[in-house]
């Protein structure tokens, strides 16, 4: 089979999907040459690069989705300095997701930065202060297809992933010298220009992306912003369409509400069945 590089789009808990289809693939003994990841695809991207087996990483999500509680928290002081500045840096989100980080990188606890990838990899995020796109990566000579942005090795997974997934407004972003970082997909949803820039040859692309609608009963301040979210990047995306992938694989992610941790084994399935369809396909390249 001809070498290829993923891209993994962003999508909150829909990225649990990327899991399923990455699952598949590692059935098959078939593993990418580089991956590049926004948002909850980078989350996947980032761990996908140390070499974590997807089954691990799955055994945790269930986990997770079973007790969400336990992993994120509310900015309280965040909020309160917010209030009263005095005391010190305001919020940068509503949620806190720093147990959920640290639950993730317990999964290889010998890496501490991007330069403890095996593969070639990327993980985006924007800088809100200075208005720029970052791209963490262990490539340092890689350059983007399009567009203005900051290459940084050797950061911190525990920065680059919460940064990556930290939804604007709902996550808080981290500080690093001088900048905020906030969700990668504010700046690209699905990477496909990163992949190619990683591995030109062939880039097979999973977008778990915004499908369906969603009950306005239901629709609570949390959805409000994750929605709001995933339709600026995903118009944002289509408006800077790049090169397009060899082969798009789009699992079936509707009906899922915002954060719809109940639907994590569903969405996996969903992953699975969209890269088992896909498969044949995939051979033919």
């Amino acid at each position: 089979m001809r070498a290829f590089a993923l891209a993994l789009s962003g999508g909150g808990i829909l990225g649990a999907a990327h899991l399923g289809a990455l699952q598949y693939m590692e059935e098959q003994g078939v593993r990418a040459a580089a991956v590049a990841g926004t948002s909850a695809g980078g989350l996947a991207a980032g761990l996908y690069a140390l070499g974590v087996p997807v089954s691990q990483v799955i055994d945790l999500g269930q986990r997770i989705a079973a007790h969400p509680l336990h992993y994120f928290h509310t900015n309280t002081v965040g909020l309160l300095h917010d209030v009263i500045p005095a005391l010190g840096p305001p919020a940068t989100g509503l949620v806190i997701s720093d147990t959920f980080i640290k639950a993730l990188l317990k999964l290889h606890p010998a890496a501490r930065t991007t330069d403890d990838w095996i593969l070639p990899a990327i993980v985006t995020a924007v800088d809100v202060v200075s208005l720029k796109a970052i791209a963490f990566t262990n490539r340092p000579g890689v350059k983007p297809r399009r567009g203005h942005w900051e290459i940084t090795t050797g950061e911190s997974l525990r920065t680059a992933l919460a940064a990556t997934m930290a939804i604007p407004g709902l996550f808080a972003g981290p500080r690093r010298a001088g900048q905020v970082l906030i969700d990668g997909g504010t700046a690209d949803n699905l990477p496909v220009d990163w992949a190619f820039a990683l591995h030109p040859d062939c880039v097979v692309a999973i977008d778990v992306g915004v499908s369906g609608s969603v009950s306005a009963d239901r629709m609570g301040i949390t959805e409000v912003l994750a929605r709001a979210e995933r339709y600026a990047t995903k118009t944002l995306s289509t408006l800077r369409a790049g090169p397009e992938p060899h082969l798009l694989v789009a699992p079936d992610t509707s009906g899922t509400p915002f954060p719809g941790f109940s639907h994590f084994d569903h969405l996996v399935q969903a992953g699975r069945q969209a890269m088992a369809k896909a498969w044949p396909a995939i051979e033919a390249l």
